[in-house]
């Protein structure tokens, strides 16, 4: 059974975007019909307008996590470095360790 996990995984780290996307667009057309089934209130905005707006606020913020959350990261990582935060920091370990 390791050997199918260790498929399963590197299958997933391959395609990882892609499951990604197919995840996204499945959950995205659930709650489509789902709107258009049983809508909890009466429109007071025509689905024409609102769906491609919700869309471009859906690819702007992805965009933005795409672009700002590794720069945070690397942020969050030299101050960390720079107020001498963390357990190795301490720790008294040997350097070599």
């Amino acid at each position: 059974m390791p050997l199918m996990e260790n498929a399963l995984e590197n299958f997933a780290i391959a395609n990882e975007a892609g499951l990604r996307l197919g995840c996204f667009v499945a959950i995205f057309a659930a709650m489509l019909v789902w709107e258009l089934l049983m809508p909890r209130r009466t429109l007071t905005v025509s689905r024409r307008n609102r769906w491609p707006a919700n869309l471009g606020l859906l690819a702007i913020n992805s965009l933005l996590l795409r672009l700002m959350f590794p720069a945070a990261a690397v942020g969050l990582a030299y101050s960390a470095a720079d107020l001498q935060w963390g357990l190795f920091n301490r720790v008294d370990l040997p350097y070599w360790l």
